[in-house]
């Protein structure tokens, strides 16, 4: 079987993103930092949240690099760098030592490893069928912790967590730089992107070519840089905290399987939502995956037992992924291709200004009050919040 030279990018990136979903399963290294090094609930997350606000910010950097010099260039600095920045958590085992390497050198590397996948693959793939793809291309990213959750708390039982950071960083550091060899961009086509009125109307003159200083006037811009922002602080909120939501709320010693069901749930968000996007529209899918991260709010908050939460854990993982694959699929329609690294970068910047603050703020919350029960709380808030928010962004991408 003959497999095209756009398929076998797709796969590529697909591995690639694998590697560096890794940093989903960080509540499981915040366990082994917990639970053999001492550390509280606060000190084990932070590395966690400044790695997602250095990676947002050099989203921006990574973007644009990936825009002047291509995919490849970008891919070995982040193979080379992420391997390193985990490996160096082990010999540098303090809060401030891991919080540099994970959260700045990791954080920092990754931005420029994931800006070059995704404007590579959607190249080679027509409009119509780029929802879908990023679907896939970005599934593998969230499957990552289903795979990575389990094979990190086995190591971390078997030779510690300090070794259990160095295993993973070189297994990082080579599968990154080998498959990065297989990421070869597509000529970007000078077709405009036209959409159907009910999904979202954008310019059909080539005018949706635009750069950043031009997107960041629009109202799009900015409700889609609040709505990403909301968003992923509450998905953030909860992943990085499923083990110790488990065991605090809920009295379960087996949180991180619950990591993996997350996810599982969010690799099939992905990969459901962007075939929602070519076939219903961004606009309803993303009512439909707000009103999830609502229930799933509410579910945790109920207090029902074990059940509650596994469904609740599965709504959010569904949700969180379906998410992810509409906004760069929005960004690519609105403002085109040419300049989309630069262009995501600008609006991912909104996971590390509002989003970082998630899991930081849930953690503080349950060190303060014990419980789980106030981060539920705001996390239904700004879901619903985000929900009255697609009316305006309707508005605006119909006044185009």
């Amino acid at each position: 079987m003959v497999v095209s030279k756009g398929v076998r990018v797709a796969l590529a990136g697909s591995l690639i993103n694998f590697c560096f979903g890794i940093f989903y399963a960080w509540s499981v290294f915040a366990d082994g930092l917990i639970s053999e090094l001492g550390w509280s609930k606060s000190a084990a997350m932070f590395p966690y949240t400044l790695e997602l606000l250095v990676f947002s910010v050099f989203m921006v950097f990574g973007g644009r690099f990936q825009d002047r010099f291509g995919p490849r260039k970008g891919l070995l600095i982040s193979g080379i760098f992420t391997g390193l920045a985990l490996i160096l958590c082990a010999l540098t085992a303090s809060p401030i030592g891991v919080a540099l390497s994970f959260g700045v050198i990791f954080g920092s590397a990754a931005a420029f490893g994931y800006s070059a996948v995704t404007p590579a693959v959607l190249s080679w793939f027509p409009s119509g069928r780029r929802g879908m793809v990023t679907g896939v291309i970005l599934m593998s990213l969230g499957a990552a912790a289903l795979i990575w959750a389990p094979v990190i708390n086995v190591l971390i039982i078997r030779v510690g967590v300090l070794n259990a950071f160095i295993i993973c960083g070189i297994t990082l550091f080579t599968v990154i730089i080998i498959t990065s060899r297989f990421i070869i961009p597509a000529p970007i086509s000078d077709e405009p992107e036209v959409m159907e009125e009910h999904h979202g109307s954008f310019p059909a003159d080539g005018k949706n070519e635009q750069l950043w200083r031009q997107i960041i006037r629009k109202p799009t811009f900015r409700l889609l840089w609040l709505m990403m922002g909301l968003t992923s602080g509450v998905g953030f909120m909860f992943i990085g905290h499923l083990v110790q939501i488990a065991e605090l709320n809920y009295n379960i010693a087996w949180g991180y399987a619950l990591v993996s069901l997350f996810a599982l749930t969010n690799a099939l968000g992905r990969l459901v939502g962007g075939a929602l996007c070519d076939r219903i529209g961004f606009i309803n899918n993303l009512k439909t995956a707000l009103f999830m991260m609502i229930i799933s709010m509410l579910m945790f908050f109920s207090g029902l037992g074990w059940q509650a939460m596994v469904f609740g854990t599965l709504l959010l993982g569904l949700s969180n992924g379906s998410l992810y694959t509409t906004y760069p699929v929005i960004v690519a329609k609105a403002f085109g291709l040419k300049n989309f690294g630069i262009n995501y970068g600008m609006i991912f910047t909104s996971i590390g200004i509002v989003g970082s603050l998630g899991p930081l703020v849930a953690a503080f919350l349950a060190d303060l009050t014990g419980t789980y029960n106030p981060a539920f709380i705001l996390g239904t808030a700004a879901a619903l919040f985000c929900y009255v928010l697609v009316a305006k962004l309707k508005k605006n991408t119909m006044s185009y």
